[in-house]
């Protein structure tokens, strides 16, 4: 028996950016998305790693450091990081699954 058919941390990264620019008008202030549209160029950053105990308050299922990767999504300032988005996204072509922590308004 074969184990799961997993996307690469590459491509599961790329479809966790698709899915914070699709989400991110109806979940983030217009200033946010504004700002983030200004400078993702420049300023812009996202990194993957492993899922952090967090996730553990905000989903009821087990988390395998091999099936899920966490993507966060911001901008970096001189001064100060501005996370836009925590998410956690299944590698699991079979066992689809997002969720999201999203920014906050000030």
């Amino acid at each position: 028996m074969s184990g799961p058919r997993l996307f690469s941390i590459e491509e599961a990264t790329h479809q966790a950016y698709d899915i914070f620019l699709e989400l991110a008008p109806n979940n983030l202030t217009e200033q946010d998305v504004e700002d983030f549209n200004q400078y993702r160029e420049e300023l812009g950053f996202i990194e993957e790693d492993e899922p952090d105990e967090q996730w553990q308050e905000f989903v009821a299922l087990e988390i395998e450091s091999d099936h899920f990767i966490q993507v966060l999504v911001g901008l970096e300032f001189d001064n100060e990081d501005v996370l836009f988005a925590k998410i956690l996204i299944s590698r699991d072509k079979d066992a689809p699954f997002c969720h999201i922590l999203w920014k906050q308004p000030n």
